[in-house]
């Protein structure tokens, strides 16, 4: 019985974990877009501003996003091998 509460719990784990890069995404995206729209403007101070959301923003959520994916991959490993 044990095992299926592990089992039950990993998977709880892989559910939770799959929504926060989900939702990462989607506020990545969002980003991404703001980006390009500042930068389609093509004011001075708008490309500033693209470049510190970019840097700042978007790329600090894709190093989240791949932790967060390794995570999943490890979780998952170690749910195949009970």
């Amino acid at each position: 019985m044990a095992t299926g509460k592990s089992i039950s719990k990993t998977r709880t784990v892989r559910s939770q974990l799959g929504e926060v890069v989900l939702h990462l995404r989607q506020v990545q995206s969002a980003v991404v877009v703001a980006v390009a729209a500042l930068k389609q403007q093509n004011c001075e101070l708008d490309e500033d501003i693209a470049t510190v959301l970019q840097r700042s923003v978007a790329d600090r959520i894709q190093d989240q996003i791949d932790r967060l994916e390794a995570t999943l991959r490890l979780v998952s490993n170690l749910d195949r091998k009970r």
